[in-house]
This record gives structure tokens, C-alpha cells and sequence, in this order.
């Protein structure tokens, strides 16, 4: 299995387990890797004329270029263990604590939303090389990234995008 088809196939799984049963640990970080390439790829400046996460997927063709601002979370695990990735929600999106709810052990997982309106509402990031190859970094340990973060990320819609799982291979974040 190629890492793109594992990395594709980790975010659907991110996904589905977006409302799962709040006792479950979160899950493990992976080890850092002393690459600091994510650390490279940090911008000095916000992208202009970045798209909402919604707008974004309505309007993503597989390679074409994108910026995309929005909040790490609409999901349990919004982190990819042992890559620098994540799930990336649309800002409109209500996590667990903006909506009055401070029992919530897991408030980016956002389950307080409509299933529905979620799953149209994110997109998966993967922050690649130059040769598209996925990094392998802990993006919480390295650049110090938090579930329910506002970030936004520039970079490529990945050519095996779909209009129900978007992937954007990024080169850049800023935070």
C-alpha cells in the first residue's frame, strides 16, 4: 500500500471515529523525527484570500492550487500519528466547549454538530515535500500545534481528492 493510499485511507478512519465513545484514550503521539521540515514550512504571514474549509470543498479541484483556513479538530484523533497532518475544520463548526457543554473530555472532536453538516465541513491536510512524499514529524511536539488551533494552509488539492474526502497536500501553515 503506498503511504498516499494509507494516509488516505488513516484520514477516512479519522472520520468515522469522529463521535466515537468518549472514554477511549486519545490516541499516541508519534516519536519526533529530527527532520525539522515542518518547522520550514511555518509562513511569516497570513495566505490571502484563504477559503473557508465549506467554500474550500466546494470549490477543490484535484491539483489546483489552495489556501484554506480553519481549526484543527471535527474529529476524536484530528492528528495523523507518525505524519504531519491533521483534520481541518471549518470555522463555522461549534467544538463541544463553544457550545455551553464543559463535560466534554474531547471538545475538537466537535460531536455536538450534526453528523452531517461535519462530514461536509473538513478536509484532511497532509504536509508533503517537494517530491509529494508525506512528512514524517509530530506537528504537536515540533511547532507546538493544539486540537481546536486556527490555522491556515496553503498548498495543492491532492489528485486522488474526491468531492467526500478532500486531502490537501500542503507546503505551508501559518498559526
Amino acid at each position: 500500500m503506498t503511504i498516499s493510499a494509507a494516509l488516505t485511507l488513516g484520514a477516512f478512519c479519522l472520520f468515522a471515529t469522529a463521535c466515537g465513545p468518549k472514554d477511549q484514550a486519545s490516541a499516541s503521539q508519534a516519536p519526533n523525527d529530527t527532520n525539522s521540515a515542518s518547522i520550514e514550512l511555518l509562513l511569516t504571514e497570513a495566505p490571502a484570500n484563504a477559503l473557508s474549509v465549506a467554500s474550500a470543498r466546494a470549490q477543490a479541484k484535484p491539483g489546483e492550487p489552495i489556501h484554506v483556513r480553519g481549526q484543527i479538530g471535527g474529529t476524536r484523533a484530528p492528528f495523523v500519528d507518525g505524519y504531519a497532518g491533521f483534520v481541518l475544520a471549518d470555522p463555522e463548526i461549534e467544538f463541544c466547549n463553544e457550545t455551553g457543554d464543559d463535560h466534554c473530555t474531547t471538545p475538537w472532536d466537535a460531536c455536538c454538530e450534526d453528523p452531517d453538516k461535519l462530514k461536509a465541513m473538513r478536509v484532511s491536510v497532509q504536509f508533503v515535500d517537494a517530491n509529494g512524499i508525506p512528512i514524517q514529524q509530530d506537528l504537536k511536539s515540533s511547532i507546538g500545534l493544539m486540537e481546536q488551533d486556527h490555522v491556515t494552509v496553503i498548498g495543492t488539492v491532492a489528485e486522488t481528492s474526491t468531492a467526500s474526502n478532500v486531502i490537501i497536500h500542503a507546503t505551508g501553515l501559518y498559526k
